[in-house]
């Protein structure tokens, strides 16, 4: 599996807005934790992993 911090920007970006596309259907949740899951799980069939780690990080 590809790791969602090694793809390019320009494909994190694309599949950012198709994922959009797709939670535009379902329904939604506050909790951090349900929505990482659900990224992930969506990304997985497309051989892309993701977890907390790959979450931006604030600058302090």
């Amino acid at each position: 599996m590809t790791r969602w911090r090694d793809l390019p920007p320009e494909k994190q970006e694309a599949l950012r807005a198709a994922y959009a596309d797709e939670m535009a259907r379902q329904a939604t949740t506050c909790s951090l934790d349900e929505k990482i899951a659900r990224f992930a799980a969506w990304l997985a069939p497309q051989g892309i992993s993701f977890d907390v780690e790959d979450l931006p990080r604030r600058r302090g």
